[in-house]
């Protein structure tokens, strides 16, 4: 719960900005992001597994039948919460300039946004079975994960770091299948890494800018770079029996959306506006309760859609 220090500060300063923070604003990633609601608690969805294969003939040839095959995963919905008592007494008595109640939901719905954004590149069930699906842990179960060291694509993620290079980057791009990725997303570690590689004499990498969604994109050969600082510079991939003293990072090329079997996310309810529940007055203190509260988790259509280059030195 706040202090009343902290009540007394909040209403001494006008709010400039605004009650709500607004999310595309602050979050690059935000804008891409595709949303697709469900009623329940859980989905299926089909992946394509085997196509019916065609074949040549000639006239008054038996023709073969051919057949195709799908696999049916399912994913439950994940519940990611905030939630805060604010005291009556500071309510009342301390939004004089500002709405005590209007600033502690925003800040809510910006640490929601936030934990949002984080889970969706870390989120492993396999380890927390609370958390959603991360496109990490996504793509590890694909074996889309291109390896820095030596360009494989295991299914058991080992290997050492090794540093960038825009041959490994672009081999990577080229596992995103029917067209270029909609976005690279990375750290900025790794947009100094692939800036310097641009720098390069002879190095071919094209690099400028466009203004999307009211942020200015650094563009590797065309593709909006996603700047996202939840990619960690320590990571283990799953295996930190595989990954000690990691330096690991990681470069991820995406689509979005279900009409291009990309990265999308399942939802029930609001996520973007988050409905906030008003709890009521606790029975022994003087506080009343408001929650936050979205279910949702992510998946990928196709595991084409998506790609990673993985392992590479963020400390060389």
């Amino acid at each position: 719960m706040p202090s009343l220090a902290d009540y007394n500060r909040l209403s001494q300063d006008e709010l400039i900005s605004g009650i709500y923070d607004n999310i595309i604003t602050e979050s690059e990633l935000a804008p891409f992001l595709q949303f697709s609601g469900h009623e329940g608690n859980a989905f299926l969805y089909d992946r394509e597994s085997t196509l019916p294969t065609s074949a040549t003939t000639t006239v008054g040839a038996t023709l073969t039948d051919a057949t195709m095959t799908t696999t049916q995963t399912s994913r439950s919905l994940a519940q990611l919460y905030v939630q805060i008592p604010l005291n009556q007494f500071a309510l009342q008595t301390k939004g004089n300039v500002n709405d005590q109640k209007a600033l502690h939901l925003a800040k809510m719905a910006k640490s929601l946004s936030r934990k949002l954004e984080d889970l969706l590149i870390t989120g492993d069930p396999g380890s927390n079975a609370e958390e959603p699906e991360g496109l990490t842990s996504l793509l590890i179960a694909d074996s889309r994960l291109l390896m820095a060291d030596d360009g494989s694509t295991p299914s058991t993620i080992t290997g050492a770091e090794t540093e960038l290079t825009a041959d490994r980057l672009d081999a990577m791009i080229d596992l995103v299948e029917q067209g270029k990725p909609d976005f690279l997303m990375m750290n900025k570690t790794m947009r100094r890494k692939v800036t310097s590689l641009a720098r390069a004499t002879g190095s071919g990498i094209v690099l400028n800018s466009s203004e999307m969604f009211g942020h200015q994109y650094v563009m590797y050969n065309g593709i909006p770079i996603v700047i996202n600082d939840y990619i960690t510079n320590a990571e283990t991939y799953e295996n930190t029996s595989g990954w000690p003293s990691s330096t690991a990072t990681t470069i991820y090329a995406v689509k979005t959306g279900e009409e291009k079997q990309g990265w999308t996310i399942k939802h029930n309810g609001a996520v973007m506006t988050p409905e906030v529940q008003d709890i009521g007055i606790k029975f022994d203190k003087n506080e009343r309760l408001y929650r936050m509260i979205v279910y949702l988790n992510s998946y990928l259509p196709s595991k084409l859609s998506c790609a990673g280059l993985a392992g590479i030195d963020s400390a060389a």
